[in-house]
């Protein structure tokens, strides 16, 4: 009877732990969680589909969540298990889809806690919340990698409009959320309060806290709503997936690294992800990968501005191109030195390694060396949290491309005036304007030399099939209206190639 009950709870749990933060055709509402009893120290497989048996006890569970750091109590409870066992054994695919995002979104989240002064380990609560999918939408309308409903969201500056979803946005719904844990916490002087506080909002957690008369969230649990009982289980079940999914025979789906060593930048100009793309040499479809905040695939022109995910290695030809096309403002690029490299590796990136001189946490080591803990367990293939003397580990480090040539600005004709007269060579552009002086501060403003044009020059698409004059309009940032005006037509035939601007 026992193993009956236990296995139809797996079996709710299963069907919610994924599914509850995507919107289904159907209009049922969520299943709910149902409380489960403490479980006895029994032995139980926990391994993925297609694995080799691996058998693990709930004391083995309950070592390993202790010998975690976290900033709350990591209870081994039935909930958690049957969360486990959902992430290894029903859910498997979609186990290793987040595992792989987590190499894209950590090495941020553990930026912007860090910058809040809110605990790392809570970049955890991102798995219970979207599975780590940016554009996850629930089905009562909470948005992106973090869950903001409308109101929330607003609360803390996230826009929604027909052009932009800032919570979906990786940058701006991160720090929000690291705002929002905190004032939580500020409030509620626990984390584990403060974590329901989250899921439920505040008056229902000060309400358990009242009929309870206790501050402890396992005390207050049976007076919450039954999904926020078992919303801290979920997290400790996921801060033990993300540390101990090799143990279960899991591999993760990991992106390139174009999608884990990645940068951001205040954007005001109306900018398109083509641009973007031609700027920098990096596919459409990644920009738009890292973008998932932008609805139309373009940035709208703003004076608030607007952050844009591109990765690392081409920031520098991308705050070129910023400079070139706004009049108003100059882009920088703050610690300079950071964005030079002279090794050429494959043309993207290249390995260096790296020893520890004593036993250290992974994350504290990995931070020296200017990258995420996460990404240097998944580069070196490390169950450990833990690095040790004399341990060879290999680092990747990007190209910094300073300027990509590739960007599509063709004149109208090819004939042009010889000089009557030989020119000087052109000078070498891609300089910052002054060196950064030796512990000074060591920014520089990127800048193209100037050029005086001989005629009209044209930024030209050619079109593709079915695509429409809305279509182009929106993948350059530009109007129906300009492109009518500017190529004197009103609508468009396959093949066609037609001006978008002037430059």
């Amino acid at each position: 009877m026992q193993l009956k009950k236990s296995v139809s709870y797996s079996l709710v749990l299963a069907l919610t732990l994924f599914s509850n933060v995507v919107v289904f055709a159907q209009k049922e509402e969520p299943l709910q969680l149902s409380d489960l009893e403490e479980p006895s120290d029994t032995t139980d497989i926990l391994v993925a589909k297609g694995a080799y048996p691996i058998t693990i006890t709930d004391a083995e569970l309950k070592e390993r969540l202790g010998s975690l750091s976290s900033c709350l109590e990591l209870r081994t409870t039935a909930v958690v298990k049957s969360y486990i066992k959902t992430y290894v054994q029903i859910q498997t695919e979609k186990t290793r889809n987040m595992l792989g995002k987590r190499l894209t979104y950590f090495p941020l989240y553990e930026a912007k806690f860090q910058e809040y002064g809110v605990p790392e380990d809570l970049k955890f609560l991102s798995v219970v919340e979207s599975a780590l999918n940016a554009k996850a939408v629930s089905r009562v309308g909470a948005t992106g990698l973090w869950q903001f409903m409308p109101s929330t969201g607003s609360e803390y500056g996230l826009r929604t409009n027909t052009a932009v979803e800032d919570r979906s946005n990786p940058v701006k719904s991160t720090d929000a959320a690291a705002r929002h844990l905190r004032d939580l916490y500020n409030h509620f002087d626990d984390w584990a309060l403060a974590l329901a506080a989250y899921n439920s909002g505040s008056g229902r957690v000060n309400a358990a806290i009242r009929r309870a008369g206790s501050r402890n969230f396992w005390a207050i649990m049976p007076y919450l709503p039954k999904e926020t009982r078992n919303y801290v289980p979920a997290f400790i079940a996921a801060t033990y997936i993300c540390n101990y999914f090799q143990i279960h025979g899991i591999t993760p789906n990991n992106p390139d690294l174009d999608q884990q060593l990645t940068d951001y930048v205040n954007v005001y100009e109306g900018i398109s992800f083509r641009d973007i793309s031609d700027a920098t040499g990096i596919s459409y479809q990644v920009i738009k990968d890292l973008n998932p905040g932008f609805k139309r695939d373009y940035v709208p022109p703003t004076n608030d501005g607007h952050f844009v995910v591109v990765p690392e290695r081409v920031m520098p030809a991308f705050i070129r191109y910023l400079n070139s096309v706004s009049s108003a403002r100059k882009y920088k690029l703050e610690s300079i030195e950071k964005y030079t490299s002279a090794d050429i590796g494959d043309g993207r990136y290249w390995i260096s390694n790296a020893k520890p001189k004593e036993v250290e946490h992974v994350d504290r080591f990995a931070a020296r060396l200017g990258i995420s803990g996460v990404q240097l367990k998944s580069w070196n293939d490390l169950e450990s949290n833990y690095v040790q003397p004399g341990q060879m580990l290999k680092l990747y480090r990007p190209v910094f491309v300073q300027k990509h040539s590739g960007i599509r600005i063709e004149a109208p004709t090819t004939t042009t005036m010889a000089p009557s007269k030989p020119t000087a060579a052109p000078k070498k552009t891609g300089a910052p304007t002054s060196k950064p002086k030796p512990g000074g501060s060591a920014s520089a403003v990127f800048q193209e030399e100037p050029v005086t044009p001989r005629e009209k020059q044209y930024q030209y698409h050619t079109v593709r099939r079915n695509e429409s004059l809305e279509d182009i309009a929106r993948q350059y940032a530009t109007s129906v209206e300009s492109l009518r005006k500017l190529n004197k037509l009103d609508s468009v035939k396959f093949g066609a190639r037609l001006r978008i601007r002037e430059f």
